[in-house]
């Protein structure tokens, strides 16, 4: 394990959860940035310009603060988007819009396009990396969607889906599950290690 502070640039409970399962300590820090601002018609290049800003909101918020040891600190920040036939989908806006991308599942998979940059704030080194995963479902039911839709998650998901909750609608997954849930494993350790 690392001996240095470690800092998720992230309020997602997801991204807790895999940061928490690989054994790190932490604390976490919401970069509080308008991903909308940022656009690119690329997933990989849309996700590692969010995962770039977040970085960046972070750290002049670090520099600026008191806190000696968030400046010893390795940040870890992340942007997650689905791919679903070729378009590019965040966070539903709509509960209609959740619904219409559940029922799509069924047609063509949701490939999770997760970008990840991490960085030593003391040394200001930065290293990033974009790993995918493949995310295959049988149909998903009306009653199950509703379900999904009134316990809320979904409606704080890239694509409107969480993996943990569904289960009876999974098919084959290419790639790590912690992808799926936002925060790549071997890449964030890798990078992580990168700075050290």
């Amino acid at each position: 394990m690392i001996k240095r502070p470690l800092i998720l640039g992230s309020s997602s409970i997801w991204r807790k959860q895999v940061l928490s399962d690989m054994g790190y300590t932490f604390k976490t820090m919401s970069p509080d940035i308008d991903e909308k601002a940022i656009r690119d018609s690329d997933p990989k290049t849309l996700t590692l310009l969010i995962s770039r800003a977040k970085a960046q909101a972070l750290l002049k918020r670090i520099k600026e603060s008191d806190n000696e040891q968030d400046k010893k600190s390795i940040m870890i920040c992340s942007d997650q988007v689905i791919v679903h036939n070729g378009i590019i989908r965040e966070k539903p806006e709509t509960e209609q819009q959740c619904r219409d991308y559940l029922h799509s599942y069924e047609f063509y998979p949701a490939v999770a396009v997760v970008s990840v940059v991490v960085v030593n704030i003391e040394t200001g080194k930065i290293v990033e990396g974009t790993e995918i995963a493949t995310q295959h479902f049988k149909k998903i039911t009306d009653e199950f969607i509703d379900k999904l839709i009134k316990q809320g998650d979904v409606m704080h998901c890239a694509g409107g889906f969480t993996v943990e909750h569904m289960s009876d609608f999974t098919l084959n997954l290419d790639g790590e599950i912690e992808t799926i849930m936002g925060l790549p494993k071997t890449l964030t350790k890798d990078l992580i290690n990168q700075v050290l």
